[in-house]
């Protein structure tokens, strides 16, 4: 009789074993139970807090910051186009007229109370991408530039 031969009975024993052993066994220990308790209630928790929480009040303003200082604003009311342009290390806001050409800028758009940046010269278009707000901010990092919505006519503070 060869060795695997007298091996298989052990192994099918073994096998019977675990099964039986698993059967009969517990599948949670006494302390599991609050620890699934736990978890269940911070899911809880977390999803209350998130539907909750007070939504970003929308704006009537918008103004345009470049490096971090105020540098155009403009209701929400008023649709229009504007360029905002970087030449020789300054910024300015200007009116665009479609089809005009430009370099180193954005074209933002404002159309029924909001505002969006249509389009950008940079590569990622993370600005354009981030739609229309009536509410809080759009960034352009590689024009150092950000739009932020509030609700007054003068621009909000800029201590970040």
């Amino acid at each position: 009789m060869s060795r695997k031969q007298t091996d298989a009975p052990k192994a099918c024993e073994r096998r019977q074993q675990k099964i039986q052993q698993a059967r009969t066994g517990k599948f949670f220990a006494f302390g599991d139970i609050f620890v699934f308790a736990a978890a269940l209630l911070l899911i809880v928790a977390v999803t209350a807090a998130a539907l909750l929480a007070p939504k970003a009040e929308e704006g009537s303003v918008f103004t345009v910051y470049y490096r971090n200082t105020a540098i155009f604003s403009a209701p929400l009311d008023e649709d229009g186009l504007y360029l905002f342009r970087v030449q020789g290390g300054e910024a300015r806001v200007t009116p665009f007229a479609e089809g005009e050409e430009y370099e180193n800028g954005n074209v933002i758009e404002v159309a029924d109370g909001k505002v969006c940046v249509r389009e950008a010269d940079c590569p990622a278009q993370d600005c354009v991408f981030r739609g229309k707000i009536s509410a809080g901010e759009i960034l352009c990092l590689p024009h150092e530039m950000r739009i932020s919505v509030h609700g007054g006519a003068a621009a909000p503070p800029t201590d970040y």
